[in-house]
């Protein structure tokens, strides 16, 4: 009777790493004999033919060896075979830093200089060596059951297979499929060469071992053969258990087929099969890896409506990301749910998030929870902290509580910023809010007995300078307001709010009341800074006054200053339109035209003043360091021009005994103080 021919596939090389082919050049008898080697064609065991060549996959040895290598690669992993002891330490050590002489010293091993290298197998530990084969096969369901490895599986399966002779069967098989779910080591073509072995060698693939492809798929996806597995279930009649429905689900979630995963997960439910938690945890850190979060929050609202449990790190992890893409209703019912009875404790970069989603929706509540809790863990307020709720109030609809706001951060020693108050200017902006409404609620803050910080009052006069670009008789309520100021403010006004009261000025092209601004700031003694010049050259640009212009343009220089390129973008503009020899100046000037060689020797430059004190005593200051013209038609044009000048003086003079708002003392605004209570802001 003949007997079969030993099969050297994939599997036996797995289990029997030290075996090579040496012996079968000398051996002509089987290495195991009996009836034993009937049941064992293509695994481990079966007879030995007199041509080993019957064994090969090709007609070359080479072909052999090189595919027993990458079957061995695949069900190794990207590791490769490891030691117990890198086992326990995978970073120990480097299978590609095994040194090539060291493979001759293996046993079953060669060493050549041509062969390629080779780590050595794990070995059998002593203590499974001794242990009785019952154990070892339980041993063997529990490692697979609960914690899939690839190396104590193949440890277990050498001792069983290749020194007791245990004749392997389909579960066996079951047990390498599903020490492939090891995350590390497994992989889903060595899967399906071990069905494609079982198929071979007649061991029928029975439910459990199909199921066990389908885990292993689930922790390495294959979306092609996993619909095969399944189509084998359905063309056997053989049921998904619910184990390979929850497995087939986490094969969608790993592949980010959501639609498809919570489609199936529907089908469960449908079928009253009851869905696992980690399925759902699974599910929900992938959405948040994507930023699914209107569907997290329906996940999370339906698990805790249904009284399951969702662990805190969950909890915490789907609130840090919530909070840091701003969406608003997952954080405020993370929020509201867990923070807020006491269960998660955030970090306060979420808090700094989650601040931020509330002021931008106008959250109020949630703002205000925030603070409270900053509060109870004794964490200062930020300016940046005071900000958002008061843009939280005013997205609200409540600018008396965004100014409320503002004052309890002055109160608190934090000074205001520009940007403190952007929120507060863009709402008033959009909904139309008329300066006066908007004073109207400083002065409740005040009798409220609330200091009005000086930036509230210069937001409602950055409102008239906005509004008076289309409506000019914003200038003279804007004024009406900064003689307001002083009554309302403790402080006294600084150069942003007057170079917001001269942009008006220009604005509204009213000349007359920008001269009023510039005395009262020149007699509070307030410096002037680059916007200051720039605003009063582009007034008397606008009203044609190219002297005055040039004047403030010379003073600016002294002073070691320069021009925004914006400023001298306009300044060119307005020049190229006026034929009058300063306007000339100034335009064809290095500063303007931004190189000295585009300076036109056309019109040489004026004599440079030294500095001078701010402000200018008189206009005819400047008119007094001019130097006079030798020319007699120049001199008689320059006595023209000055009469000129002189008639519109004596006509403004005029308009301001005519209007009441010119009748001042320059700074007679200011309130005196209250002798003994100078550091109490006036009333």
């Amino acid at each position: 009777m003949s007997r079969k021919a030993l099969v050297l596939d994939g599997l036996w090389y797995c289990l029997c790493p030290s075996f090579t082919s040496r012996p079968l050049n000398c051996a002509r008898t089987p290495l195991l004999r009996g009836k034993r080697n009937n049941y064992f064609p293509g695994i481990l065991a079966g007879s030995i033919s007199a041509s080993p060549r019957r064994c090969l996959s090709s007609n070359s040895a080479n072909a052999f060896h090189g595919s027993r290598s990458i079957h061995e690669q695949n069900l190794r992993g990207s590791r490769g075979y490891v030691s117990p002891e890198e086992d326990r330490n995978p970073h120990v050590s480097n299978a590609d830093e095994t040194l090539e002489h060291d493979a001759g010293t293996f046993p079953g091993t060669e060493s050549s200089s041509t062969s390629p290298q080779r780590k050595r197998p794990p070995g059998v530990p002593k203590t499974l060596a001794d242990r009785p084969t019952s154990y070892l096969e339980n041993r063997l369901q529990d490692i697979t059951a609960t914690n899939p490895n690839i190396v104590s599986t193949t440890q277990i399966l050498r001792i069983l297979i290749r020194d007791r002779h245990v004749r392997p069967d389909a579960r066996h098989y079951r047990a390498l499929i599903l020490a492939n779910s090891d995350a590390e080591r497994g992989s889903p073509e060595v899967v399906r060469q071990l069905l494609e072995e079982m198929e071979e060698n007649g061991i029928p693939a029975d439910s459990g071992t199909l199921h066990a492809a389908v885990q292993s798929l689930a922790v390495h996806p294959d979306y092609i053969f996993r619909h095969e597995i399944l189509r084998t279930l359905r063309d056997r009649w053989l049921p998904l258990s619910p184990a390979g429905w929850h497995y087939v689900a986490a094969g969608l979630v790993r592949e980010h087929q959501f639609e498809l995963a919570l489609d199936h997960i529907e089908n469960m439910e449908r079928r009253d099969i009851s869905v696992e938690g980690w399925l759902y945890n699974m599910l929900i850190y992938y959405l948040c890896e994507f930023g699914e979060f209107d569907e997290i929050v329906r996940l999370m609202r339906l698990r805790v409506n249904q009284g399951h449990t969702i662990s805190k790190d969950l909890w915490r992890h789907v609130l840090d990301a919530a909070s840091a893409a701003s969406h608003h209703e997952t954080t405020h019912y993370i929020w509201r749910q867990m923070v807020e009875l006491g269960y998660l404790r955030p970090s306060y970069g979420v808090c700094q998030n989650v601040l931020t989603v509330a002021s931008r929706t106008g959250d109020t509540e949630l703002a205000s929870s925030v603070i409270r809790l900053l509060a109870e863990i004794e964490m200062p307020l930020s300016s940046e902290d005071y900000e958002k709720v008061a843009e939280a109030h005013v997205v609200q609809g409540d600018l008396y509580s965004g100014f409320e706001v503002l004052c309890r951060m002055a109160a608190a020693g934090i000074a205001l910023q520009p940007s403190s108050t952007h929120a507060i200017l863009t709402y008033m902006i959009q909904e139309r809010v008329q300066p006066r409404d908007a004073w109207a609620i400083l002065k409740q803050l005040k009798s409220s007995d609330y200091a009005i910080p000086l930036k509230c009052a210069h937001v409602v006069l950055e409102l008239c300078e906005h509004e008076a670009l289309h409506d000019s008789s914003y200038l003279d309520e804007g004024v009406t307001l900064y003689k307001e100021l002083y009554a309302l403010c403790p402080d006294k006004a600084d150069v942003s709010v007057f170079n917001t009261l001269v942009g008006m000025c220009r604005r509204a092209k009213n000349t007359d009341a920008g001269m009023f601004i510039i005395k009262e700031m020149a007699s509070l003694r307030v410096v002037p800074n680059t916007t200051t010049f720039e605003h009063l050259i582009l007034m008397c640009l606008d009203a044609g006054n190219s002297e005055s212009a040039y004047m403030y343009f010379q003073d600016l220089l002294a002073r070691g200053s320069g021009l925004s390129e914006d400023a001298r973008i306009e300044i060119r503009e307005h020049c190229s339109q006026l034929d009058g020899e300063y306007a000339q100046q100034l335009r064809h000037h290095p500063e303007i035209r931004g190189s000295q060689r585009e300076y036109s020797e056309e019109y040489p430059p004026f004599t440079q003043r030294g500095p001078s004190n701010w402000p200018p005593e008189s206009p005819g200051e400047f008119q007094k360091r001019t130097p006079r013209p030798v020319d007699k038609e120049a001199r008689r044009a320059e006595s023209k021009e000055r009469r000129k000048r002189k008639r519109r003086r004596l006509a403004i003079a005029r308009a301001q005994d005519e209007d009441d708002w010119m009748d001042y003392k320059p700074g007679g605004l200011v309130p005196d103080p209250i002798p003994g209570d100078e550091k109490k802001p006036s009333e």
